[in-house]
């Protein structure tokens, strides 16, 4: 029985993998190490426009780990479900067609060696890998993109949902897309009182070194809170009573008003209570020109972008959902409590109190393998499902904006603590698990 297979090397043994496992090789330029799997899986990459796990193929059957510091080869194989998998090997040797000279017929065995070639050029015995079974046995995950392209259209709607940044203004519920939000600020500053109806300024008010514009939209009564809204390089704030929260809205259930010539573009039943949604461009008719058909106001009000925060730690950069994202402050302003040092653990640093409920601060260095640090300038509080806990890092990077397209994830259950990738600027970014850092917590 003949097989096409694509012979390569492990340190100086030869082995294949069968030509129906592989969809592409490539030679491995750089990549970012990521923690929190199987031994085997040493990081993650991207080659056009795939993300995929990188695997040890030597450390995958062995203890001994191929040498990453000289020139690697990689060989994407796919599983049943067509997700991929990058296997790094010393040297890729050819494509050949080989004669069997004692098969396996049990493809699910956990052992390194399957079949058994004869190669008549190099005479010599070539052993086949195949390495699916094993990628199961240790949980290694795959790559996924996010968009399901086999659900239908109409169910997928129903589940894409927006951050939407809630706040009050007197006695009425108002929120804006928080990709548009700036920052959110004390109201101590004082108003520059203008009062053009005509162009709907309030005022102007200071923000440290620039003056920015205040919008009218429903006189605050407390006005405790001011909303920086951004678009472009162009800034305007809104005085509002209060500030709740940043909540995901169904897209599919947000009521556009058609053609609207107001502040409000659209309604969304929050909990029973109508919340009038912020047409940010309405603000910025003198800058530039409306969107004018349903068509490009939807793409303004709802969208299907995720943000993701990106910070530093070891001078590397890691990613986390902004939907699970409470807070982001300065490490120096968290308020340890008296039992701190009973529950300081290998994994938690200390217990902080922020919003009158007790965080945990997890030690994220310990968990990503990395060396310590002084340098934990800022603190990330995130929630999942309820559970508050908090992580300290050397910096804010950024919050991006990011298409399904430029995001991956792991087909895996909650128990890894990397969950998938980013792709901006053209780096890969890998994703920290917002459900796994819950249950160290």
């Amino acid at each position: 029985m003949k097989a096409s297979v694509l012979e390569f090397k492990l340190f100086e043994d030869v082995f294949c993998f069968n030509t129906d496992l592989i969809e592409y090789v490539f030679e491995l330029e750089s990549f970012n190490r990521v923690k929190g799997f199987h031994d085997a899986v040493v990081g993650v990459t991207r080659y056009n426009q795939d993300i995929m796990l990188l695997i040890d193929t030597a450390k995958l059957y062995s203890n001994t780990q191929l040498d990453f510091s000289k020139s690697l080869s990689v060989i994407v194989i796919k599983d049943e479900q067509q997700r991929l998998y990058g296997m790094v090997v010393d040297e890729i040797i050819k494509l050949e067609e080989l004669e069997s000279v004692n098969a396996s017929l049990d493809l699910n065995t956990e052992d390194m060696v399957i079949n058994h070639y004869k190669d008549k050029d190099a005479d010599e015995i070539v052993n086949e890998i195949h390495p699916l079974p094993l990628l199961k046995k240790y949980a290694i995950p795959s790559m996924a993109a996010l968009a399901i392209e086999s659900v239908s259209s109409d169910v997928q709607e129903e589940h894409v949902t927006s951050n939407y940044l809630l706040f009050k203004i007197a006695d009425s519920s108002y929120a804006i897309d928080s990709s548009y939000v700036r920052e959110v600020l004390e109201n101590d500053a004082e108003l520059f009182s203008l009062n053009d109806k005509e162009h709907h300024i309030q005022g102007a008010i200071a923000v440290r070194d620039e003056v920015i514009r205040v919008v009218s939209l429903k006189e605050a009564k407390d006005a405790n809170d001011i909303v920086v809204v951004e678009l472009g390089d162009k800034r305007v704030a809104i005085v509002v009573d209060e500030v709740y929260d940043i909540e995901n809205f169904v897209d599919a259930k947000i009521e556009l008003i058609k053609e609207s010539q107001s502040a409000i573009g659209a309604f969304y039943n929050y909990k029973g209570d109508v919340v009038a949604i912020i047409n940010p461009h309405f603000y910025f008719q003198d800058i530039e020109s409306e969107a004018s058909d349903e068509k490009e106001q939807q793409n303004t009000l709802v969208h299907t972008k995720h943000d993701y925060l990106i910070f530093m730690m070891d001078s590397k950069k890691y990613s986390i959902d902004m939907k699970c994202v409470r807070q982001v402050l300065e490490t120096d302003s968290l308020v340890k409590t008296q039992s701190s040092s009973i529950i300081a653990s290998d994994n938690i640093e200390f217990i902080a109190t922020w919003n009158k409920h007790a965080v945990n601060i997890i030690k994220l260095n310990n968990l990503l393998g990395l060396e310590g640090s002084d340098n934990n300038s800022q603190t990330i509080i995130i929630e999942y499902e309820g559970h508050l806990v908090s992580f300290m890092v050397e910096d804010i990077d950024n919050i991006v904006y990011l298409n399904s397209s430029e995001i991956s994830q792991v087909a895996t259950e909650n128990n890894s603590l990397i969950n998938g990738a980013i792709v901006h600027d053209n780096e890969v970014i890998v994703t920290l698990n917002a459900a796994f850092l819950a249950n160290i917590g």
